[in-house]
């Protein structure tokens, strides 16, 4: 019996050690190396991108910001989201109650 528990044990380590090293090999190559040294005319170029990236994401937010400032608005996201979130437990409460043999 000690034999056994023995080898569940040495089999759960060497599954958590697996776990980790599959788990390293996955997330390693997920880091970016640091960026290179630029040149000061592709440094102004990459300040001018950049500049256009906000300008593009502010006007994109231009009409949801109509939007946020409706509190009818407001309302109506919150009502969804409590039916949608209330939906689940009611459908289960249904089928307790009405078809308790599908469960």
């Amino acid at each position: 019996m000690a034999a056994q528990r023995q080898t569940s044990r040495l089999l759960a380590l060497a599954l958590c050690v697996a776990a980790v090293w599959g788990l390293i090999a996955v997330t390693t190559p997920a880091f970016v190396s640091p960026p290179r040294a630029v040149s000061s005319s592709k440094q102004a170029f990459a300040v001018d991108s950049v500049a256009q990236a906000a300008v593009l994401g502010a006007m994109l937010t231009v009409p949801e910001a109509a939007h946020a400032a409706n509190q009818g608005y407001a309302v109506l996201q919150l009502g969804w989201a409590v039916f949608i979130i209330g939906l689940g437990p009611a459908v289960l409460f249904w089928i307790y109650f009405n078809k308790p043999e599908i469960l």
